[in-house]
C-alpha cells in the first residue's frame, strides 16, 4: 500500500508518494512546487496506480487461465539447484535492482558474529547505494522546498523490510538493519557536507527518522525475554559507537543521544550522566549553545526517572544559560517570590551578553506578570505602553488602557492614534495594509464612523474586506459603494482564474449586505460587457 512515482514535470522530476488502505489514499506527498494542494499530479497518480492494479489482476487472471504459473512451477521442479543458482547468479550481474532484492531478501540468512558493520550485510548493501548516490549541484542549489527530498531506492527497500521484521517481532535483525542505516548514513552525511552544508534537508527525513524510532520502540519492547535482544549489548554499543564524531558532523548527533537516554534509562542512567559530563568538560563556554544542549539532556533523565530535584538544581546552578534563568524566574513567580524572580530577570538584562537567546520582550512578560501581580500601575502602564507603542496588540492594548481612568483615557486615546498615524506617514505602503495599528485601534475603541473614513481615505479590496463588517450594518450604502469603488480598480489591472474567483468571493460578501443584490446584479452585468473577451471570468460571474 506504499506508492511511489516519478513524474517529469516543468521544473524538473518530481517524486510523489502516496500510502493507501487498500482502497482510498490516507497519506501523500509531491516534490512540486505547486501552491495547490493537493496538487493535480496525486490524482494523476491515484489513477495510474488504479490503472496498474487493474492491469496486475488482469495479468495474474490471464495466466492461471492460460496455466503460465502452472507451467513455470512445472519447470522449476525439474531445474537442478545448482542449474537455478547459476542462472540466479547470471541474471543479478546484469540487473543491480535483482542483486538488491536478493541481498535485501536474504540478508537475515547471513551470520553476524560481531557489532562491527563490516560484518553487517545491510551495511554492505546500503553502502554501495550510497556511494552510487549522485547530487548534482545544480539540482542541489535549485531544488524546490518539498517533503520528499532526495531519495535512494535500496534505502526505501530496506525500510520496507525493516518494518516487515518488526510486525514479524524479529528484533534481533531489526536492530541489525536499524544500525546500518544509522551508520552508513552517518559516514555519508559527512562526506556530502563537504560541498553542501545542509544535505540533511535534502534527504527523505524519514531516512533519519525511522531507524532511531524504530530502534527506541525495540527498546521499549527488548525487556521481554522473548524479544532476542540484549539491552546491555546495546547500551555498550550505543555508548561506544555514540563517541565516532561523524554523528556530530552528519547532524544526527542528537538523535543518537535521545537514543541513549532512553537506553539509559533501562540499563544505566548514571553511564548517560558521566557520558554527558565527559561532554561538558570539553567546553570551556558554560553558557554556549552546546553546553545547555547537554545539560538539558541531563535534566531529561532526571525528569523521567522522577528526579525532580536534581533537575532543578541544574537549572539552579546554571543561571547563566537563557531558558533556565527563565525557567527559575517562572518558577520564583509561582511561588510569589517576586523580589527574587526580579532581581534574576535584571541581572540577566543588565548582563551584556552577545549571545542572548530569549528576547527582552520575552523577560518585560514576565516584568509585566510581576507588575500585575503586585498591583504596581506605574511599571503595567510602562511595559504595556512598550508592548503596543510599535504596534496594537489587543491583549496588551487592554491591560494598557486598564490603568486610565475614562476621562484621562480620552486623550490618551488621541496620543496613541497620533502615534500610529505618523508611524504610517513614514511608510508608503501602511496604510494600504490590510493589517495595522490605525485601523485596528479605532475598531477596539468602536470608532465606527472614523474606521469608515479613514477606509475610505487608503481604499483597497483587501482594506475593505478585513473591516467592511464592522461599519456594513451601520452603513450599508456607504460600504457597498466602497466595494464596488475597490473591486473595479482591482478586476481593471489584474488578470488570471484565482483574481476571477476572489472577485466573485466578494460580490458573494457584497450580497449579504442591505441592498447588495441590485448592487452586485449592475456590477456582474458592467464586468461582462467590459471584459467580455475574458472567457474564465464571464464564466464564473455567469453564475450570480
Amino acid at each position: 500500500n506504499n506508492w511511489r512515482a516519478k513524474y517529469r514535470g516543468n521544473y524538473g522530476v518530481y517524486t510523489i508518494k502516496i500510502t493507501t488502505d487498500g482502497k482510498k489514499t490516507i497519506k501523500f506527498s509531491c516534490s512540486c512546487p505547486s501552491d495547490y494542494y493537493p496538487c493535480k499530479h496525486i490524482a494523476m497518480i491515484e489513477d495510474a496506480i488504479a490503472e496498474h492494479i487493474a492491469k496486475n489482476k488482469n495479468r495474474a487472471e490471464k495466466e492461471i487461465k492460460c496455466g503460465t504459473n502452472s507451467i513455470v512451477a512445472k519447470l522449476l521442479r525439474k531445474v537442478s539447484q545448482k542449474e537455478l543458482y547459476e542462472f540466479i547468479v547470471r541474471q543479478a550481474h546484469d540487473s543491480k535492482k535483482l542483486t538488491n532484492t536478493i541481498l535485501i531478501e536474504f540478508a537475515d540468512k547471513v551470520t553476524k558474529k560481531s557489532n562491527s558493520n563490516s560484518s553487517n550485510p545491510y551495511s554492505i548493501i546500503l553502502r554501495k547505494a550510497l556511494h552510487n548516490t549522485k547530487v548534482r549541484e545544480e539540482e542541489y542549489y535549485c531544488r524546490y522546498e518539498n517533503e520528499t527530498g532526495i531519495e535512494i531506492e535500496a534505502f526505501d527497500r530496506i525500510l520496507i523490510r525493516l518494518k516487515e521484521y518488526f510486525d514479524q517481532k524479529n528484533y534481533r535483525e531489526v536492530v541489525f538493519i536499524c544500525k546500518a542505516c544509522i551508520e552508513e548514513l552517518a559516514g555519508w552525511l559527512v562526506k556530502k557536507r563537504r560541498k553542501f552544508d545542509d544535505i540533511n534537508e535534502f534527504i527523505s527525513y524519514e531516512y533519519i527518522e525511522v531507524p532511531f524510532r524504530i530502534l527506541g520502540d525495540v527498546v521499549n519492547i527488548a525487556e521481554s525475554k522473548i524479544s532476542g535482544v540484549d539491552l546491555k549489548e546495546l547500551y555498550d554499543y550505543c555508548r561506544s559507537e555514540i563517541k565516532n564524531s561523524k554523528y556530530v558532523e552528519a547532524g544526527l548527533f542528537t538523535e543518537f543521544n535521545d537514543l541513549f537516554l532512553k537506553i539509559s534509562l533501562k540499563v544505566n542512567p548514571d553511564g548517560f550522566i558521566e557520558f554527558q559530563d565527559e561532554l561538558l568538560n570539553n567546553i570551556r563556554d558554560k553558557s554556549s549553545y552546546e553546553a545547555a544542549r547537554i545539560f538539558e539532556r541531563k535534566i531529561s533523565l532526571y525528569e523521567l526517572s522522577n528526579q525532580t530535584q536534581k533537575a532543578w538544581k541544574i537549572i539552579e546552578e546554571n543561571v547563566q544559560i537563557d531558558s533556565f534563568c527563565k525557567k527559575l524566574a517562572e518558577k520564583k513567580i509561582e511561588e510569589k517570590k517576586y523580589t527574587e524572580a526580579k532581581k534574576l530577570i535584571n541581572d540577566y538584562l543588565n548582563n551584556d551578553n552577545p549571545n542572548r537567546r530569549i528576547s527582552i520582550r520575552e523577560w518585560n512578560k514576565l516584568l509585566l506578570k510581576i507588575a500585575q501581580k503586585e498591583k504596581d500601575t506605574p511599571t503595567i502602564q510602562k511595559i504595556s505602553f512598550a508592548f503596543i507603542k510599535g504596534g496594537f496588540e489587543a491583549e496588551y492594548f487592554k491591560i494598557y488602557k486598564s490603568t486610565f481612568t475614562n476621562e484621562d483615557w480620552k486623550e490618551v486615546f488621541e496620543q496613541l492614534l497620533i502615534n500610529y498615524e505618523n508611524t504610517g506617514k513614514q511608510n508608503s505602503s501602511y496604510f494600504n495594509n490590510s493589517k495595522n495599528s490605525v485601523y485596528d485601534l479605532l475598531v477596539a475603541e468602536n470608532e465606527i464612523e472614523r474606521l469608515l473614513e479613514f477606509v475610505e481615505k487608503h481604499l483597497t479590496v483587501h482594506l475593505i474586506e478585513r473591516y467592511y463588517k464592522n461599519f456594513a450594518d451601520e452603513f450599508p450604502a456607504q460600504t457597498l459603494l466602497l466595494f464596488r469603488k475597490a473591486l473595479d480598480n482591482y478586476i481593471k489591472d489584474t488578470l488570471g482564474r484565482d483574481a476571477y474567483e476572489y472577485l466573485a468571493e466578494m460580490l458573494k460578501k457584497m450580497q449579504k449586505i442591505d441592498g447588495g443584490n441590485k448592487i452586485v446584479s449592475d456590477m456582474v452585468n458592467q464586468y461582462q460587457i467590459l471584459y467580455k473577451k475574458r472567457k474564465a471570468m464571464c464564466e464564473i460571474l455567469s453564475k450570480f
